[in-house]
């Protein structure tokens, strides 16, 4: 329990960092052009090096890669806190992208590790509650902390509380000679066909959500409504934290396989009603229903790449989940864009709906890939080490 706390903590400037980017952004240069260049930045930095980060984590071990990218991250939030020049504002932006610390990739593959796995759908889940309090609290921090102080107080004060989150990870995580591991040898490593699977179906995932992130302000606007945004987006986050609690109190339905095919759907479904909204407390409703399978199927998704894949590439292969997230936000902020601007909004959850269907229609015909062997492929578990600081998850404790 407490190596998810400290990675939430440790998560936090990266969450708000977009957000936070954008608002400094246009304070220190006086452009949106710019902050939104940086905010880009941001986002394909952490696209590029996010697998070769998580390399970086199955050879050497979580600490050296931590620290080493949790100062360089901190040094470049620090340089944009001062920088008012735009070329060189959207460079560190750039740099804090690409330095960004692997703190729930690494939290992510030490609990594969850490956890029994008759616990591990439980504990995954938890972690996704953790995340979605995160996405929820966040916005509302930054809100206040700007009423308070402005954004370069902000981005400073999470900063520091990251960072104290990161440190306190590194402290927790077990000694270095478990955590590394040696390196694979040979091209065909278990569970290949179901990582492909996975990350080729969260692509059309996270164009959903890119799509979203454009369509819930839009709406808002669309109905005379635009102060609601920020609302709508809470609502939205807390139907998928309702989801998660259950998912951690109740455990998953059947096999992974079965769940993460049942949430893919579930999600699929929900987004039609979408469409249907013509106001703001009908549009609340939609997005509470709609969010109840988000988080679950996060956790599911974890738990099957855990159990598919052999610990050294473990960090690897979330780091690929998270290139393939930027990218399917990326096409799917642009594509539903276009659309609103063309078709209207509420022809534009059409790319909602579409992006969705196409991430079910390719784990449908990749289901045979899913199915799980009775044992994850790494076979060290260091189960002391998950009591560092807590009481750890037993078979029957979420935490």
């Amino acid at each position: 329990m407490l190596l998810i706390v400290l990675m939430t903590v440790a998560q936090l400037p990266v969450a708000l960092r977009q957000l936070l980017v954008v608002l400094l952004g246009h304070q220190n240069t006086g452009s949106f052009a710019t902050a939104g260049v940086a905010s880009a930045g941001c986002g394909i930095g952490l696209a590029v090096t996010a697998p070769l980060v998580g390399r970086l984590l199955g050879r050497l071990g979580a600490r050296p890669v931590l620290l080493a990218t949790g100062l360089a991250h901190l040094l470049a939030l620090l340089g944009l806190a001062v920088t008012t020049e735009p070329v060189a504002f959207v460079a560190l932006a750039t740099v804090a992208g690409l330095s960004t610390p692997p703190a729930v990739g690494s939290g992510r593959a030490q609990l594969a590790r850490l956890v029994a796995p008759a616990a591990l759908a439980r504990a995954y889940a938890v972690n996704a509650v953790g995340q979605e309090v995160l996405y929820v609290g966040g916005p509302l921090a930054v809100t206040l902390s700007l009423l308070i102080s402005g954004p370069t107080a902000a981005l400073l004060a999470f900063a520091v509380i990251g960072s104290a989150g990161l440190l306190g990870m590194v402290a927790v995580l077990p000694p270095r000679d478990a955590d590394r591991q040696p390196r694979a040898k040979g091209s065909a490593l278990p569970g290949q066909a179901t990582r492909r699977t996975v990350v080729g179906t969260h692509i059309g995932y996270m164009m959903g959500i890119g799509a979203m992130w454009v369509l819930v302000p839009a709406f808002a606007t669309t109905v005379g409504h635009p102060d609601q945004a920020g609302l709508l987006v809470t609502i939205w986050s807390v139907g998928s934290l309702a989801g998660g609690v259950l998912l951690a109190s109740r455990g998953r339905p059947g096999s992974p396989a079965v769940a993460y095919l049942t949430m893919l759907g579930t999600l699929a479904a929900t987004s039609v009603a979408l469409l249907l909204p013509r106001n703001v407390p009908q549009m609340a409703v939609a997005l509470a229903v709609f969010g109840l399978a988000l988080a679950p199927f996060l956790a599911v998704t974890d738990e099957i790449l855990a159990r598919s894949t052999p610990a050294v590439r473990l960090p690897e292969t979330y780091g690929w989940l998270q290139t393939a997230g930027q990218l399917g936000i990326a096409a799917g902020s642009a594509t539903s864009g276009v659309v609103n601007d063309h078709l209207g909004n509420t022809w534009a959850f059409l790319v909602v709906v579409g992006a969705l269907a196409l991430a079910l229609i390719v784990a449908l015909s990749r289901r045979r890939t899913l199915r799980l062997p009775s044992a994850a492929p790494q076979a060290e578990t260091v189960g002391s080490a998950v009591t560092a600081g807590g009481s750890g998850f037993g078979r029957d404790d979420a935490g």
